[in-house]
């Protein structure tokens, strides 16, 4: 597959920049916009120089470094597993505490590559006030890898503290990205595409509310009126039958007015919870459709 425009100029940089004096390298680009592909690009130019033996990647979750182990397969015609005959492999940051010191000792017998995605989970800088994995990373990585590559799709931490691996303009200033790709710039490749988010009301909000033995039906001009007016919660809207089915029609109506131009497209459905997740599914299956 070829790389993006900005994939290449950001492994021409790295791989000019890493070395002994300089072995860090942190790289911010908008979410969806490749970091992944990138850095499996990275990895093959500096093994194909002859700079590093493994690459080591670390990950949030275990679906991401399911996407990682496919990819940098794809790239490097070599798997990422940790099998016998695999160029390296990939593990959650949960899993780092649990890794024996014979696996940290690869990093003093091999040229290693470490490859930190979604770097800001990882809170580092002063050992007293960074996060468990953090400290992994400060004590068991940051002086030991040959090059470390860190990413981010959104390089900050509600808490404030500083990120693992990251560089400030001073204690309290701006992260120094070594390369830096923005959701403009994606947009304007085409790499991603600009958000639009449409916000669906109703005006007509009814509420029969049963006091005693007597009924009473409320109006309200918004569904903000009613969760400010009435005992309903916000909780409440999102596990109605009668509105997810209506939401979910709406989407499904336009999902498939863009699958009139791209076939291939697909549409997501953000719940608050696993049992949530399961209902919205129960109720597409009811739809016909799958999830």
């Amino acid at each position: 597959m070829k790389l993006r425009q900005w994939q290449s100029r950001c492994i021409d940089q790295a791989v000019l920049q890493l070395s002994p004096q300089s072995p860090h390298f942190f790289c911010q680009a908008t979410p969806a916009a490749g970091k992944t592909r990138m850095a499996a690009g990275l990895a093959l130019a500096l093994l194909k120089a002859g700079r590093i033996d493994l690459v080591i990647c670390f990950a949030p979750s275990r679906q991401i470094v399911a996407g990682i182990q496919s990819t940098f397969a794809d790239v490097l015609g070599r798997r990422l597993d940790g099998a016998i005959g695999a160029v390296g492999a990939t593990y959650t940051y949960q899993a780092m505490p649990f890794l024996d010191a014979s696996f940290w000792q690869l990093l003093d017998q091999y040229r290693v590559l470490a490859v930190f995605v979604e770097i800001h989970h990882c809170a580092g800088g002063d050992p007293v006030i960074s996060n468990r994995w953090g400290q992994e990373i400060l004590q068991r990585v940051q002086d030991r890898a040959t090059y470390t590559l860190a990413l981010s799709g959104t390089p900050w931490r509600s808490d404030e503290r500083c990120i693992a691996l990251a560089r400030y303009s001073d204690p309290h200033g701006t992260l120094v990205c070594d390369y830096s790709y923005g959701l403009e710039a994606a947009v304007r490749d085409g790499a991603c595409r600009s958000p639009r988010i449409v916000l669906l009301d109703n005006q007509q909000v009814r509420l029969e509310l049963q006091e005693s033995q007597a009924r009473e039906t409320k109006e309200f001009g918004s569904v903000g009126c009613l969760l400010r007016e009435s005992p309903v919660t916000y909780e409440d809207l999102l596990h109605h039958e009668d509105i997810m089915v209506r939401l979910l029609n709406l989407a499904l109506k336009k999902l498939t007015e863009v699958r009139s131009h791209v076939a291939d497209a697909g549409g997501l459905v953000v719940a608050t919870d696993v049992e949530h997740a399961h209902l919205i599914a129960s109720y597409l299956a009811r739809m016909g459709r799958t999830a």
